[in-house]
């Protein structure tokens, strides 16, 4: 069995049980009606954690009237999810991480190749900063570090062949993406 590094897990399972049984919120609900939770696992999902350094310099109008001319340094996070390609931005990350030793069923590798997670990474920073700051920062690609997100996966009905299994993930490590507009 593989031992790989993780975020720890801070939910447990009962907690994780209960959820599942309520079928998440209202949306579950009308989408799993009549169907019993059948299973919970525990799964892994490699994202990669980019750490990118960005240097900012001033544009001309900056420079020549209000005589900005020094360069600034910023250090940014990105967490980019193997299996979706998605890539989010990290303000905090559960330090340390942990080596857990898990089976090969229940590891979900990245089905993306490094160079695209490393694209999707950079295009995000680029599109926060452009938006906060302004100008065309230069990116550089510092440090890339595999690790493992774990989820509860909770399966409803009986698994049939041709038919779809339906499903609800849970995080376990206690973390949720959130979406501003």
């Amino acid at each position: 069995m593989p031992r790989i590094p993780i975020f720890p897990i801070l939910r447990s399972q009962e907690d994780v049980l209960s959820e599942a049984r309520r079928k998440g919120g209202p949306l579950g609900r009308l989408l799993l009606r009549g169907q019993a939770l059948a299973e919970l696992r525990l799964h892994f999902v490699e994202y990669r954690v980019l750490l990118f350094s960005v240097l900012h310099r001033p544009n001309w109008i900056s420079r020549n009237l209000f005589k900005d001319r020094g360069e600034k340094r910023q250090l940014c996070r990105v967490l980019v999810n193997g299996s979706t390609g998605g890539a989010l931005w990290a303000e905090e990350i559960p330090e340390p991480l942990v080596s857990y030793e898990a089976r090969e069923e229940q590891i979900q590798h990245s089905s993306f190749p490094r160079e695209r997670m490393e694209e999707k990474g950079s295009r995000l920073v680029l599109r926060v900063l452009r938006r906060r700051v302004g100008g065309y920062p230069e990116v550089n690609l510092e440090e890339d570090a595999p690790v493992y997100r774990p989820f509860y996966v909770a399966l409803y009905g009986e698994p049939r062949e041709g038919c779809r299994v339906r499903y609800l993930p849970f995080a376990a490590d206690g973390c949720s993406s959130h979406r501003t507009f």
